[in-house]
């Protein structure tokens, strides 16, 4: 006879992260192992982003561990806020935590900040392939977009996270999750959003990651589709309409952060 079936438990508490040993657990055990070395912030930083309040981190605990969070970067200027990461620690992964942090911080934010657009930003699936520990560019974005997300029509790259000369990271989409004040209040995305403060937010994140904003192709290239009056968002679940999403492949010494002596 089949044993009884047992009810879930409880949803786990999702709680912000703000003591360093808070987020030296989501570092270690949460972050670092989940993402390549090019595109993880260091753990001295992190904790002086979310200091100053350049950076908030929010996650699930258990045991006394993190075992999930998110981190985003915040900037008051434009309200604009972009989560830099979401993950869950190896051996947790497929069991719904992702989606339930995800949607809950979206949601604190959207009480605490009333931010006028939220942002994320995913390795493109054609261009990234999987990789046996730090998970599946295709099944991340069909992630995001079971949540409502809707790429830019953007050539987006990660900035180089460790300041200048570090390398940046090519062919990664940057995903809408809440366009809220953007649009009048509507929270669901739709064919667009506004230019203006997606221009201002990229260039104001290339000089907090890079320390600076130097007039390289890359960034001519990314600012200056930014800067049209409204900038198309396309299904990321439609191939069609992904391909037509242009791509930062990045040549040469486009591949890294300008130097510290450049421009």
């Amino acid at each position: 006879m089949g044993g009884m079936a047992t009810a879930p438990g409880p949803a786990p508490a999702v709680v912000p992260l703000t003591t360093d040993a808070q987020l030296a657990s989501l570092w270690r055990g949460v972050l670092e192992p989940s993402f390549p070395p090019a595109e993880l912030m260091p753990l001295e930083d992190l904790r002086a982003g979310c200091r100053a309040g350049e950076q908030t981190a929010l996650g699930v605990e258990r045991d006394g561990r993190v075992t999930a969070g998110i981190v985003a970067s915040w900037s008051p200027s434009t309200r604009v806020l972009l989560v830099d990461y979401l993950a869950i620690a190896p051996g947790g992964r497929g069991g719904g935590v992702g989606g339930l942090l995800l949607d809950r911080s979206v949601a604190a934010w959207r009480a605490e900040r009333s931010p006028a657009l939220v942002l994320a930003e995913v390795e493109h699936p054609v261009h990234h392939p999987a990789h046996a520990q730090h998970g599946d560019p295709a099944a991340r974005l069909r992630f995001y977009a079971r949540h409502g997300a809707r790429a830019l029509a953007l050539p987006y790259f990660q900035p180089g996270m460790g300041g200048p000369g570090s390398p940046r990271v090519p062919a990664m989409l940057l995903v809408a999750l809440d366009v809220g004040e953007v649009r009048g209040g509507d929270p669901v995305p739709s064919d667009s959003v506004p230019g203006d403060p997606v221009r201002r937010f990229l260039a104001e994140h290339l000089v907090a990651c890079e320390g600076s904003l130097v007039d390289d192709d890359a960034t001519r290239r990314l600012l200056g589709a930014a800067s049209a009056d409204q900038i198309p968002l396309v299904d990321p679940a439609d191939p069609d309409a992904l391909a037509a999403v242009p791509v930062a492949t990045l040549e040469g010494a486009e591949r890294y952060a300008p130097p510290r002596s450049a421009g």
